[in-house]
């Protein structure tokens, strides 16, 4: 009897150990979205920088970053932190830093009826949101190669062709872009506002303040100093101001030791997801 039940222990852990190594090599088929251990493993071997696509449903995503790729992916299609509830399956968003298109595949795949304004000033990554929205039929989004700021015009921006991209004013190494005034644009319902601009997002917060009712849902990726706190507690403000309810995930630990100024290594000591919905 004593052997028995040892081998059928013994069976049971090697049962769950061959089941766990053959989970790692399967597809998942769970309702998120996940890439296979193949593609993972696949996509950590390639090199940066050329241009390169994986199939994904009926198309495909084209990439020049895999590790980008990568962690963009498992934030917005596998994990879903743009995921909301619209009041119709038509809903009006704005998407501003589309990057090469995750974002927008994502929403259009929650709402295939949905209209898109995606903008991103970047000319490489531009390039590759256009590709991934043609490869994948995603007729609801227009394209803008636009910066959004506090006025409609021109800016200077650093553009390196990766998530960094950014407006910055008064430095070497930038080009000159279109820009447009998203105030301008929310004077209308909006159901759901992603911003995630790489350090522009305090001005333009401010600016739009007047006109924040207007919005449902927001996305906002703060990018900061810990001696500026104070811009964060001031947006946190207006977004309680103008009705949300807000929650708070770190986007980036990028600071080992808070208490020894300096010790970042980064321009951006803190980067933080806020997720804000309207309550009134």
């Amino acid at each position: 009897m004593a052997n028995s039940s040892n081998n059928a222990t013994s069976g049971s852990i090697m049962g769950q150990i061959v089941n766990g190594i053959l989970k790692k090599f399967r597809t998942n088929n769970s309702g998120s979205e996940k890439l296979s251990y193949w593609t993972v493993k696949y996509l950590k071997h390639l090199p940066q920088g050329p241009l390169q696509h994986i199939g994904w449903k009926s198309g495909r995503i084209w990439f020049t970053k895999s590790w980008e790729l990568l962690h963009s992916f498992d934030e917005i299609i596998t994990k879903e932190i743009y995921r909301f509830k619209a009041a119709s399956q038509a809903p009006f968003i704005i998407d501003c830093g589309a990057n090469i298109g995750l974002s927008v595949l994502y929403f259009q795949r929650l709402y295939p009826q949905a209209r898109i304004m995606a903008f991103e000033p970047d000319t490489h990554n531009i390039e590759l949101l256009t590709k991934n929205v043609h490869d994948n039929q995603l007729t609801g989004t227009e394209i803008f190669r636009e910066a959004v700021w506090t006025h409609t015009g021109s800016i200077t921006f650093e553009s390196t062709g990766g998530q960094g991209s950014r407006i910055k004013e008064n430095a070497k190494g930038t080009i000159t872009v279109p820009c447009r005034r998203l105030a301008d644009l929310l004077q209308q319902p909006v159901d759901f506002l992603k911003i995630d601009i790489e350090g522009a997002e305090y001005p333009v917060i401010l600016d739009c303040a007047p006109y924040l009712h207007n919005v449902r849902c927001l996305f906002l990726e703060y990018h900061g100093q810990i001696g500026k706190s104070h811009e964060l507690t001031h947006m946190l403000e207006i977004l309680k101001e103008s009705g949300f309810e807000y929650y708070i995930k770190e986007a980036a630990d990028n600071v080992a030791h808070p208490f020894i100024p300096g010790d970042c290594g980064r321009e951006y000591e803190q980067q933080l997801n806020i997720f804000a919905r309207r309550i009134s």
